[in-house]
């Protein structure tokens, strides 16, 4: 599903919604919608000690979906809040690595690090506990806690390797828009705490913003039994046994998080 396809989902399901807003006060109103646009900040954080997290890097993401809050109580300060969201982020993660080239009839083994930057892509689903302020002005302000949970339409890798043993010229490429889908796991969840106002611009239109922490807690990655990293020395390149193989370590884990700057428009 690509991004256009995407947004016309968004807008029919809007348009399903809208007539049902459109009767009273946002105070009022026992449902609500809304649209938002979230640019995001993510990186993932290793579990083994065979990863290694590249630094300060972090990946750009974006996403786009329905907001919808609904007053499950007589007060307008508490609400249920939800929706869904498709959502891109990533990060990057370092290892050891190893590839065999072919040159004629020998064998060529490269010993290295892989600098892989992971590109991810969810459908994403927050069910969350909304606190919020009377209105302040032309003002409320809200706090909102919960979890995400988000199932995955895709997963991308491009891979930048560093050799420290390169036994000929015909030296492995770095590689890019690799289909890793099989090695990840499908469903993610994440704790979701949100901070942010929303401003009324007439009637039953309120602009919204918001300020999220989106702190993963599943490993992205799945128990493939071949999901596995190969055990690095300090350097980081592969260590080899006695017979000068490289060693299998553990299975891949690491948790990806991000941060979201969440605008919006509920109607």
């Amino acid at each position: 599903m690509n991004f256009k396809q995407n947004a016309i989902v968004v807008l029919l399901l809007l348009g399903f919604g809208l007539p049902m807003l459109a009767q009273s006060d946002m105070d009022d109103r026992k449902f609500r919608l809304g649209l938002s646009a979230s640019p995001n900040l993510g990186w993932i954080r290793p579990d083994i000690q065979d990863f290694s997290k590249d630094g300060l890097k972090s990946r750009a993401g974006f996403g786009i979906g329905v907001m919808a809050d609904y007053k499950f109580s007589d007060s307008p300060n508490y609400l249920l809040s939800t929706g869904f969201n498709i959502t891109t982020n990533g990060g990057g993660l370092i290892e050891a690595w190893k590839t065999e080239v072919q040159e004629s009839d020998t064998s060529h083994t490269y010993l290295g690090t892989n600098d892989r930057t992971y590109r991810m892509q969810y459908v994403n689903i927050p069910i969350l506990l909304k606190l919020r302020t009377g209105d302040v002005g032309y003002m409320s302000y809200f706090g909102a806690i919960g979890i995400d949970a988000a199932f995955r339409t895709r997963a991308k890798a491009n891979d930048d390797y560093t050799w420290s043993v390169k036994p000929t010229k015909l030296e492995p490429q770095d590689e890019d828009d690799i289909d890793i889908a099989d090695r990840m796991n499908f469903m993610r969840l994440a704790l979701n705490l949100t901070l942010g106002a929303e401003y009324n611009l007439t009637g039953n239109t309120n602009i919204y913003l918001g300020l999220g922490i989106h702190n993963g807690f599943t490993n992205i990655f799945n128990n493939n039994g071949n999901n596995r990293v190969l055990k690095a020395q300090s350097s980081g390149i592969p260590e080899l046994d006695n017979l000068g193989e490289t060693i299998v370590s553990e299975k891949r884990a690491a948790k990806s998080m991000y941060l979201s700057l969440d605008v919006g428009v509920f109607f």
